[in-house]
């Protein structure tokens, strides 16, 4: 194999590697929710640190290749789709850790349904892995799978916007839960449409077809 080649085969695999530690963030914040666990928590934040290496480390060899080959065509698509999904992965990681700090506030309010939002941590973890699927694999129609998931995950945000807001309760500890829980299904729609993006960037390098802006 050529050493660019090689160089190209090791850069992927340095993105996946920071995707499995993103995919694990996103796992762990869910757990956090559901589960209330304190532990779950403490590895989330344990891992934003590594997560910012990767995203440094990645950008600066993506400069480097680019700069030393002066790639074209294939290969030129591919390294700027590892910069831009590069920082899809962390800005899922940060998603994850603003989730945990949420859910460090709910711990202190009083129980109640999550049906919806449970739902939605289940579709957008499995997101996230599909995107990381479909890197790796060059698969565009897991891609393409991931682009239709991002409308359930919608649909289940704007329903459980519309239960909150309809509580119109006076009891304080009832508003901050409610207001949390609103942070939460946000942060997760969020990290539905960075993993929509990757997916996005897949799509671009295997078939040179940009269809950003246009679902």
């Amino acid at each position: 194999m050529k050493k660019f080649e090689q160089e190209l085969e090791n850069l992927k695999r340095r993105v996946l590697e920071m995707g499995h530690t993103t995919e694990e963030m996103v796992a762990l914040s869910t757990s956090a929710l559901v589960d209330r666990d304190q532990t779950a928590i403490e590895r989330v934040l344990a891992h934003e640190a590594t997560l910012d290496r990767f995203q440094l480390e990645i950008d600066g060899e993506a400069v480097r290749l680019i700069t030393i080959y002066t790639p074209i065509a294939r290969d030129l698509r591919f390294l700027l789709m590892v910069a831009r999904i590069n920082a899809e992965l962390e800005r899922i990681g940060d998603q994850a850790v603003n989730n945990c700090e949420y859910v460090q506030t709910l711990s202190t309010s009083p129980p109640g349904p999550l049906s919806d939002i449970t739902q939605m941590s289940e579709i957008t973890r499995g997101m996230v892995h599909d995107a990381l699927e479909a890197f790796n694999q060059e698969d565009t129609e897991k891609a393409r799978t991931v682009l239709k998931n991002d409308d359930d995950v919608d649909r289940l945000y704007n329903e459980t916007f519309s239960d909150l807001l309809a509580d119109t309760s006076d009891d304080a500890d009832r508003l901050s839960r409610s207001m949390n829980l609103i942070l939460v299904a946000r942060s997760l729609e969020r990290i539905a449409d960075h993993a929509t993006n990757i997916c996005e960037e897949v799509i671009y390098m295997v078939n040179s077809e940009d269809i950003r802006h246009q679902r």
